[in-house]
This record gives structure tokens, sequence and C-alpha cells, in this order.
């Protein structure tokens, strides 16, 4: 059978020349779909090593000669042969990468047909790691060197060459981490043209023989469906019509793998897996991996970039690019803010360690330790209320009271306390005084012993003078001076009522109102300094200290006072009124040191219900909203609105 003469497929410019203003179409022109280069490449390149091998190429490292640099140099596999389909399809991925001059898809340097007359084309030769392995290497807690910001900063780009692929008239069909290339130097290309469409092609040629990327775990089909299941868009699965919408849903496929690390299509049995596609895909980030922490415009791209319809996606490629360089504007203010918590954070932890010791042993200067560990706890909330390390930093310092009371604590204590020793003393000085103005009452019962009845009011009175000064000079000093001279002179009474009448109730009330003293000893001197006081009154009598005033005899209980006639009348409506006082005074003082708790109680609840908010959110109490399930940042979306809700799907 006598063999075909070879063919040329050339590569002739376009028909219409680009203006300025508008970019240029990527032409094909083809003389006959069978063909070799026309080019040869005679002993220009030196083969050095293959890079990598595909389905129908293979990629050699070779030095150039000509220039003196090492380039990729692509040829046919042998088992491709030379058939016209073979060689039309790597003639047209030639010419596709090669019309597309941009610092994201890689430039073709040559064309031609080597010395084994298998054709050929030269292209710059990319050095780095496939996104693909940058993605499985995070996703297994290996260090990676990108962080997500660098990450998305990378796909800003692959969306630049897409968008401008896309105003060329050439959709890729098959973007997929695989195809994107990372640089060390922050290049990022994206790879394989080899089954792009290019506008005005006719459909006939796109249909041959291209192959569904079985790298995704599915059977390879064949025919009008072209792509990777793993990033494919519906309208791709089921062989329609494509556009740049088709290759903005594999943009967005690679978002939502770039933030949650999972492939967005499941993995399956081919059949399975495109009825998933055209039927929707879940695309928020915060539903099927809630610990991926994405920001809610980030899962809102997600969202609108994979729609499932095309009308009702991103419109292009530039439009995704803008809304994550939006993001990223945001972003890079927001990871500093972030860096600086997380320092202020760990040197909030070094001072906790520092305040709390070992076991809680006291430290020599926690003081300052504790203001320090909490000043750095403020600081890594302004910056990042979210930071868990400075969350659990607080936490612990709550939770672990100092050992020693803080200076200004002290200080405030003390001025509380005085406050208080303060009050104490308006409220005797309330009480002696009525008794005193009550000196003109006592006369009119009639006073037969002078000396006693002059006594007894002058002790009144100074216990006033001393609850006065008690007032303007709060002290414990002169709080118990008064104490003392109120007590002795309820006990002094004894020669006047007896034990029985009046003076059981002016010590108890002495007892009871200076009880309220903070520190333990002055409590426990006042209730031991009132018993001695009513004991002494009961039985002073028969120890020759007062004058018998209670008798006792056949069931008849007689007071006979020395010192006052006692009239009925007046004796009646004098006693009313002491009683009446001792009741009311004692309750009024109570009472406003009972409010006075109470407001302190208050605050100290209100201050403990905020600072449950602050480090764990609160408890959640009957009527309140149920909490998300997924932590969603709480800054604004890019574009104003709320977290997307859900997708339907048709």
């Amino acid at each position: 059978m006598p063999a075909k003469a070879p063919q040329t497929v050339t590569f002739a410019p376009p028909t219409d020349a680009p203006s300025e203003d508008s970019p240029h179409k990527v032409a094909f022109t083809q003389t006959d779909a069978g063909a070799t280069f026309a080019a040869g490449s005679g002993e220009r390149y030196e083969r050095q090593r293959v890079l990598g091998q595909g389905g129908m190429g293979t990629v050699v490292l070779v030095r150039d000669r000509t220039v003196g640099r090492f380039v990729a140099l692509k040829q046919l596999n042998d088992d491709e042969g030379a058939d016209e389909e073979s060689l039309a399809r790597f003639a047209r991925e030639a010419r596709v990468q090669g019309q597309l001059e941009h610092p994201a898809i890689v430039p073709v340097y040559d064309a031609g047909t080597g010395p084994d007359r298998k054709p050929f084309f030269t292209m710059k030769r990319v050095r780095g790691q496939s996104l693909q392995e940058v993605l499985a290497l995070a996703a297994a807690g290996a260090p990676t060197g990108f962080s997500r910001r660098k990450l998305l900063s990378a796909f800003s780009q692959l969306c630049a060459a897409a968008h401008y692929a896309h105003e060329r008239g050439v959709v890729h069909r098959d973007i997929k981490p695989t195809n994107i290339m990372l640089g060390a130097y922050g290049e990022v290309y994206l790879l394989d043209w080899g089954v792009a469409k290019v506008a005005g092609e006719p459909r006939e040629r796109q249909r041959s023989d291209e192959k569904i990327d079985a790298a995704a775990g599915v059977h390879t089909g064949y025919g009008a469906v072209v792509g990777t299941l793993t990033t494919m868009a519906p309208e791709q699965a089921v062989g329609g019509e494509v556009d740049a919408r088709t290759d903005v849903y594999a943009l967005g496929a690679v978002l939502f793998e770039i933030l949650t690390l999972q492939a967005f299509h499941p993995k399956g049995e081919f059949d399975e897996v495109v009825r998933q596609i055209t039927t929707g895909v879940e695309a928020r980030p915060s539903v099927r991996a809630p610990d991926a922490e994405v920001p809610p415009e980030l899962e809102q791209l997600c969202v609108e970039a994979t729609r499932l319809q095309p009308a009702d996606r991103l419109a292009s490629a530039m439009i995704l690019r803008e809304r994550i360089e939006s993001y990223l504007d945001g972003d890079r203010d927001l990871e500093l803010r972030r860096r600086s918590a997380r320092e202020h954070a760990e040197a909030a932890r070094a001072a906790a360690d520092e305040a709390l010791g070992d076991g809680g042993r006291a430290v020599p200067d926690e003081e300052a330790a504790r203001s320090a560990a909490l000043g750095e706890v403020g600081k890594a909330l302004a910056l990042d209320p979210d930071n868990r390390d400075a969350l659990g930093t607080l936490v612990r310092l709550l939770t672990s009271p100092p050992t020693t009371t803080p200076r200004d604590v002290a200080v405030e204590q003390k001025a509380a306390h005085r406050k208080n020793i303060r009050r104490g003393g308006i409220a005797a000085a309330v009480v002696y005084g009525y008794i005193s103005l009550n000196a003109l009452s006592t006369w009119r019962l009639g006073v037969h012993d002078v000396r006693t009845f002059a006594i007894a009011h002058v002790l009144w009175a100074l216990a006033f003078v001393a609850s006065v000064v008690t007032v303007l000079r709060p002290s414990y000093a002169t709080l118990l001076a008064t104490f003392a001279l109120g007590l002795t002179t309820s006990a002094y009474v004894t020669r006047v009522y007896g034990p029985y009448i009046l003076v059981s109730t002016l010590i108890t009330m002495h007892a009871v109102l200076f009880a309220f003293v903070r520190d333990w000893k002055p409590r426990l001197a006042v209730i031991g300094l009132s018993s001695i006081a009513w004991t002494l009154s009961v039985f002073g009598d028969s120890l020759g200290v007062f004058p018998e005033v209670v008798r006792f005899a056949d069931g008849d209980m007689t007071i006979r006072s020395s010192v006052l006639a006692l009239p009925a009348t007046a004796t009646t409506v004098y006693l009313y009124a002491a009683v009446l006082a001792s009741i009311v005074a004692p309750a009024v003082v109570v009472g406003a040191l009972r409010s006075a708790y109470q407001e302190s109680e208050l605050a100290m609840r209100l201050q403990s219900w905020q600072l449950r908010r602050l480090v764990a959110g609160g408890s959640r109490r009957e009527g309140d909203p149920p909490r998300p399930r997924g932590r969603i940042d709480a800054r604004p979306t890019a574009t104003g609105g709320s977290p997307p809700r859900g997708r339907s799907r048709a």
C-alpha cells in the first residue's frame, strides 16, 4: 500500500488583525485534518529527561542549543501513531496555547517535526507543585508553604488567565487542581489546553475522540462529554453547549476545594456522578465542611459560581476575580490583625503561666503577672475576638482567683469598708440622737434619782458624739467606741427599768447592728461584749452592781424603780415609743444593708453574664434562636448581603 504523502498544518496569523482596544480572537487555520509539522527541529534540541506523560503526549526536558536554555518539548506518544485525528488534535493544542499570551499561560516557543518525524512543540519549562499536590498535603496536615491567603491570591491570577482566554474565544473545559501549577516565586500557570473549545470551530472537531479524565475514580467515557468530573459543569456533563460560564463553574469548584480541602463533586460510578452533577451539588462549605471556618463572602462565591443553570452563575471569571480581590484587600488587614492577636495571645499565656504558678502556688509578683496577662488578653481579643488561645487564657485567669488581693482591689475594698462604717455611724447617730432627745419624755415620768438619770443621758450623749465622729472619720476604732458607749449605757439603764423591759431590747439591737462589721474578730467582740452586758444586767443586783428593781413573788413580777415614778399612762406611751424605735431602727438599717448587698450581688451576676458570653458564647435559654452548627465568620459579606441560605435545584 503506498505511503500517504505528508500533509501540513500551518500556523497562520488570525485573518482579522486585532485593534488596540479589542483582543484578537484565536484562529485555527488548517489545510488538512491530518498533518505533521512543517518545520523540522534538526539538532537544535538536546534531550535530557522525561518530565511527564499523558494520554496523548509526552513532555521531555530538552536543551535549546540555539538559545542556550532548557525548555519543555511535547510530542505525540508512540502509541498515538500518525493518524490525521491525533495529528490535528496535537497541532490544535499547540495553536491554541501558542496564541494565548498571558503570564499564567505557558508560552509556546517553537513547533515542528523532529528527526523521528514526530510532531512536537516546545514551551516554557515550569517548575513547582500542582495545586492538587498542595491541597493533598494540606488535607494530610503536612506543611505546604501556602496559606489560604496565598492560594486565594494564586486563584485570582487563575481567574484572570481564564477570562483572558474567554475574551479570545477559548473555553478551557478542563480547569482542575491537577492542571494548575504553583511556582516557588509566586508563578501560577493554567496548563493543558488540549481539550479547549475555540469559538467558531466546528462542533464535530471537538467531539472526535476526547476523553473524560478518569483520575477521579470514574469510568472513562467518549464522545461529546469532555473534561474532568470533579470540576465539570452540568451542561458539560450532558454534552451540551459550553461557554465561559462553564469554566466559571470549574473555577468555583476549585475554589471550594481550596477552602475545604474536599473535592466539589463526589467520586463514584460515571452515571451516578453525572446524575448528582446535573441535579445540583451542595456548594456551601458551612454545610459540608463546618470546621473549615470559611468566611461568608467566600462561601457566597462558591454558591454563585456553581449554580445549576449557567444563566444564574457569575457572568464571568473576571467578576469572580474581582470578588476574590475585594475579599483579599480586607483579608490582608485581617490577617495582620490576627497575626498580631496571636502574638499578644502567646504573651498572655506566658504571663498567665507565671501568675498561676505550679498548681496554684503563689508567685513573688502575682499581681504584675496577672495585670500583664489580662492586658495582653485584652489586646488579643480587640484584634481578633475569636482568638481561642486568648479566650482560653481568660478562662484560666477568671476561674483561678488571685491568692493575694491586688493593691487596687484592696484600695477599693477599703473605700467601700469606710463607706459602710460611715453608714453604721449614721444609723447609730440617729438612734442615740433619738434617745437623747427622749430625755424630756423620760423627765415627765417623774425623776426621783436625778444623779442616775443624768449619768444615763450623759452616756447616751457621749455615744451620739462618738457616732458623729464615726461619720466624719470612719474607722473601726470610732465605731467600736460608739458600740462600747451605747452598750454600756444600755446595761446602765438596768438601774432604771430592770433587765427585762428596755435593756434586753437595747442590748439585742446593739448586738445585731454592730455584728455587720466586716472582720470576724470585731464581730466576735461585739457578740461577746453584748453577752457580758446582758449577763451583768440580769445578775447585777445579786452582785451588788445594780439595785434590786425587779422582784418575783407569788407568781408576780414587780418592777420598782428608784429612779422614775413610772405613772401608768405616761410610762405606757414612753415604753411604746421606745420599743417602736428599737423595732424600726434595726429594720431600717438591716434593710439598707440588704439593699446594698443586693445591688452588689446583681452587679456580680451581670458581670458573670457578660463574661459567659465573652468567653463561651453564653448559655442558651428557652426562647432564644438556635445557634448554627457550623462556625461562620461574623464579618459582613462583600456584597453587603446575608450569608447564603441554600440553593434551589431544578
